[in-house]
C-alpha cells in the first residue's frame, strides 16, 4: 500500500476524533451546570479553551514537527487529547474540567498540524487537494459521530451516563499502534531548517489567518449553542441528533468534493462561492420569524454543504510557504483562527446569558454575516501570484 494512504487514513481518523472531542461538550452543558455548577458563559468558555490552547499547541508542536518529523507529533497529539478527554469525563469539579480542557487543546493543535501536513506532503502532487479534502472530512465525520453518540446515550444521560458519553472521546487512542507501525515520517533537512526565515511569510500568514478566523467565528458562534437552541425550539433529542448527523455527513462529503475540484480550479474562487452559500443557509438554519424544523434542516444542510470550502483555507498557506516552516505556520494560522472562533463562542454564550436562548438566532445571524463579510473582503483583496511557492 502506498505510504500516503496510511498517512491519510491515520490523519483522517485522528482528526475525526479531535473534532469529536472538541464538540461533544456542547451536548452536555446542562449536566455541567447541574453537576459541576457551570453557567452558560463558563460552558462556552470551556468550549473556547479547547480552541484557544490549540493555537499554542499548533505552533509549538508544529515547530517540533518541522525539526523532528511529523509522525511523532501526530502520535503524541492523538494520545494527548484522548487521555485528557478521559480526565474531563470524570472531573470532580469545574476547575479540573477547565484545566483538562486547556491541556487537551494543546494536543488537539499538535494532532491537526502534524496530520494535515504529513498527508499533504506524502500525497501525489496531482491529488493533493483531494487528499487534503479527505483528511479534513474527518471534521464532518467526527461531528456527525457526536450526533450518533448523542442518540445512543440520549435516554441514559442521568447519573454517570453523561460522563460515559464524554468518555467515548477517548476511543481515538486505539489509533496509536497503526500510526507507529504503518505511517512513514516526513523530515526536513537541518540545513533547510537553519535557512528558514518565518518573517518572509508574515503577510501571507496574516491574510490566511483572517480568512480562517472569519470562517471559524461564524461557525462556532452558531454551533456552540446550536444543539441546545434546536431543543429549545421544540425539537426532540433524537431529531437534534439526526440533524447534526445528516448535516455533518453532508459536510464531510462536501470537504472531499471541494478538495478534488480544487486540484483544477482556483482555490480562492471556490472559497468565495462557499462563503456565499453559507450566507444563503444562515437565516434558514437560524430562523428569526418562521421557526419550522423542516426549514432549519434545509438551512443546516445548505450551510454545511457550503462549508465544504474549509479544507481549502489551510491550503492557501500550505502551498505558499516552504517545507521547513510549513507545520509551524500552518498550525499557527489555522489554530489562531480557532482562537477567534473561541471568541465567537464566548460572545454567543455571553449574549445568551444576558438575553436568553430565544434571541440566539438574531445574534447568530448578526455575528455570522459580519464575520463572513470580512472573509469575502480578504479573499477579494488577496495578492495574486502568492500561492504555490516552493511546493515540495
Amino acid at each position: 500500500m502506498q505510504k500516503y494512504i496510511h498517512a491519510t487514513i491515520s490523519a483522517f481518523f485522528s482528526w475525526a476524533g479531535n473534532i469529536y472531542d472538541l464538540l461533544i461538550v456542547t451536548y452536555v452543558y446542562y449536566y455541567f451546570q447541574k453537576c459541576l455548577g457551570l453557567n452558560a458563559v463558563e460552558g462556552t468558555l470551556l468550549f473556547a479553551l479547547g480552541l484557544i490552547f490549540r493555537v499554542i499547541g499548533g505552533y509549538v508542536f508544529g515547530k517540533i514537527a518541522d525539526q523532528r518529523g511529523r509522525k511523532p507529533i501526530l502520535a503524541i497529539g492523538t494520545a494527548g487529547y484522548s487521555l485528557f478527554q478521559g480526565l474531563m469525563a470524570f472531573s470532580p469539579n469545574a476547575v479540573i474540567l477547565l484545566i483538562a480542557r486547556a491541556f487537551q487543546g494543546l494536543f488537539m493543535g499538535a494532532q491537526w498540524t502534524a496530520g494535515t501536513v504529513i498527508a499533504y506532503e506524502q500525497a501525489p502532487p496531482s491529488a493533493r487537494g483531494l487528499i487534503n479534502g479527505i483528511v479534513q472530512a474527518g471534521y464532518g465525520v467526527g461531528y456527525a459521530l457526536t450526533g450518533v453518540a448523542f442518540i445512543a446515550f440520549s435516554q441514559s444521560m442521568g447519573g454517570i451516563g453523561w460522563r460515559l458519553f464524554l468518555l467515548t472521546g477517548s476511543i481515538p487512542i486505539i489509533l496509536l499502534p497503526y500510526i507507529i507501525l504503518k505511517v512513514s515520517d516526513v523530515k526536513v533537512s537541518r540545513k533547510s531548517i537553519s535557512n528558514a526565515n518565518v518573517k518572509e511569510y508574515t503577510k501571507i500568514l496574516i491574510r490566511a489567518s483572517i480568512i480562517i478566523s472569519g470562517m471559524f467565528f461564524s461557525y462556532y458562534s452558531i454551533f456552540a449553542v446550536y444543539p441546545g437552541l434546536a431543543e429549545y425550539l421544540g425539537l426532540s433529542k433524537d431529531f437534534v441528533g439526526l440533524m447534526m448527523t445528516v448535516a455533518n455527513v453532508s459536510l464531510a462529503i462536501s470537504f472531499i468534493v471541494y478538495g478534488r475540484v480544487a486540484d483544477f480550479i482556483n482555490k480562492r474562487k471556490l472559497i468565495t462561492y462557499g462563503v456565499i452559500g453559507e450566507m444563503i443557509g444562515l437565516p434558514m438554519m437560524l430562523p428569526i420569524i418562521l421557526k419550522s424544523p423542516e426549514l432549519m434542516l434545509i438551512g443546516l444542510l445548505v450551510y454545511s454543504i457550503a462549508t465544504g470550502f474549509w479544507p481549502l483555507a489551510p491550503l492557501l498557506i500550505v502551498e505558499s510557504v516552504p517545507q521547513e516552516v510549513r507545520s509551524a505556520l500552518t498550525g499557527l494560522s489555522y489554530n489562531l483562527g480557532s482562537v477567534v472562533g473561541g471568541v465567537g463562542s464566548i460572545t454567543m454564550g455571553t449574549l445568551v446569558q444576558i438575553f436568553g436562548l430565544a434571541n440566539s438566532p438574531l445574534f447568530g445571524n448578526i455575528l455570522g454575516y459580519s464575520s463572513l463579510l470580512i472573509v469575502l473582503i480578504t479573499l477579494l483583496t488577496w495578492p495574486r501570484g502568492t500561492v504555490i511557492a516552493k511546493n515540495k
